[in-house]
């Protein structure tokens, strides 16, 4: 049933942009409440006026109310503190070293060693913008997790779907805060690495077999060691780690937008431009059913639901001109240190592409004392140049399992799609 409302929800949505603009002051009086539902389209425009919905999120909805006569629903404001967003480990690393971390002269981060980089940054502080990058680079995601198969459907501005699944691993090297060894993964060895990551391709049959193996360092200066496997070359291929830019395997989202942001922050300049009351996405739950495997937690992403939040508005610029996009706008969580929103301007200054993660709380079987943290659990991207929309979500994530360092391995890659 979720695959059937992902297809008929976002099977107009990237002819969006058509319609902005197009419609009058209604004089409505919806005011971003918990209890209240957006149903029109003079609703969405009358919450824009009031500095609720960026221009960009409504684009976004309008086509779900259109043509589908979806209603949206502000529901009440989530609770994102400690106690849901890190382990009671990575709260008392972010204790034990506050203070601690600095930002260097290019940005980089210097005397970090474990937790929240920032926890006491303000927006006066005139280093906030980069200050909040590092923060959600080392947010809480686990030492370890796994999600074995995510969905995505892409729709093309005639209405054709296509679906891509695959799956995504990730192990962090340093630093390490739930699990032993902390807080380096290899203490005897100096290799630098702050995480490595496996994504694998297992559907359309063209994808099938795909995979990408990539190492990010600790070091911001130095770029990621990136190989691909190719299966109808049945080759490892090794490809610059500095083009960030292309997608892979004809998803939407370029490599630089995974997960929000997954780049290099010490090649843009950041930049905190103010403070405001959005309505974004809220926390989902998980469904959960007991299998002979144990639990299996589902995200149950159907329908929007917003609820009013304090974001900052970071702005990101890049320091290459020849860079694809002229800037970027984050939405930050300043209590969870997540991006919850993201817009992508091209050279020229138009709004490119939006997207958005949905999360759910999740548990943490390595702290004891029933810490749970958030991960994203589904998400959409529009990309208004190619007309094409991909919503998707994760079927399953666990978190702290104690991944094998020998899955991030090239003999490892070439199985991660089979």
């Amino acid at each position: 049933m979720l695959k059937n409302i992902y297809k008929s929800i976002f099977a107009g949505l990237i002819s969006i942009f058509f319609v902005v603009g197009a419609f009058a002051t209604s004089g409505l009086a919806l005011e971003g409440k918990a209890g209240e539902v957006i149903k029109t389209i003079e609703e969405l425009k009358e919450l824009e006026r009031k500095g609720l919905l960026s221009n960009a999120q409504v684009l976004t909805y309008i086509e779900l109310i259109r043509d589908f006569g979806l209603s949206i629903s502000i529901v009440e404001k989530t609770n994102r503190g400690p106690s849901t967003v890190g382990s009671k480990s990575y709260w008392k690393a972010t204790q034990m070293n506050r203070g601690k971390a600095k930002v260097g002269p290019e940005g980089d981060l210097i005397d970090y060693a474990g937790g929240l980089p920032f926890p006491d940054v303000t927006i006066d502080d005139p280093q906030v913008g980069i200050k909040c990058a590092w923060n959600f680079d080392y947010r809480h995601v686990g030492d370890d997790f796994f999600q074995p198969e995510w969905e995505m459907y892409l729709t093309d501005a005639k209405g054709n779907i296509r679906e891509l699944a695959g799956n995504l691993q990730r192990l962090n090297w340093f630093p390490r805060t739930d699990m032993d060894p902390k807080p380096n993964l290899n203490p005897t060895k100096s290799e630098g690495i702050y995480f490595k990551e496996l994504y694998g391709f297992i559907r359309p049959f063209a994808s099938k077999g795909l995979a990408q193996l990539s190492v990010k360092y600790i070091d911001p200066r130095k770029d990621r060691d990136v190989w691909v496997y190719v299966p109808g070359l049945r080759r490892n291929v090794r490809i610059g780690g500095g083009n960030r830019c292309d997608s892979l395997g004809g998803l939407v989202c370029n490599m630089d937008e995974i997960n929000m942001w997954s780049g290099n922050n010490v090649g843009f300049n950041w930049k905190l431009t103010g403070e405001k009351e959005r309505l974004i996405d809220t926390i989902w739950p998980w469904e959960e059913k007991k299998t002979g495997k144990g639990i299996i937690r589902k995200a149950h992403h159907t329908l929007p639901m917003l609820e009013l939040r304090k974001v900052w508005i970071i702005e990101q610029t890049p320091k290459d001109p020849s860079y694809c996009y002229s800037k970027r706008i984050f939405y930050l969580d300043p209590e969870s240190w997540w991006y919850l929103w993201e817009e992508m301007y091209d050279r020229s200054g138009r709004l490119w592409k939006t997207q958005n993660l949905v999360f759910s709380v999740f548990p943490n079987p390595q702290d004891k004392g029933g810490g749970a943290t958030i991960i994203n659990a589904s998400g959409d991207t529009l990309d208004l140049k190619i007309f094409e929309a991909g919503p998707y979500y994760q079927k399953e994530t666990f978190i702290n399992t104690g991944l094998n360092q020998g899955i991030f391995t090239l003999d490892a890659m070439r199985k991660a799609g089979r």
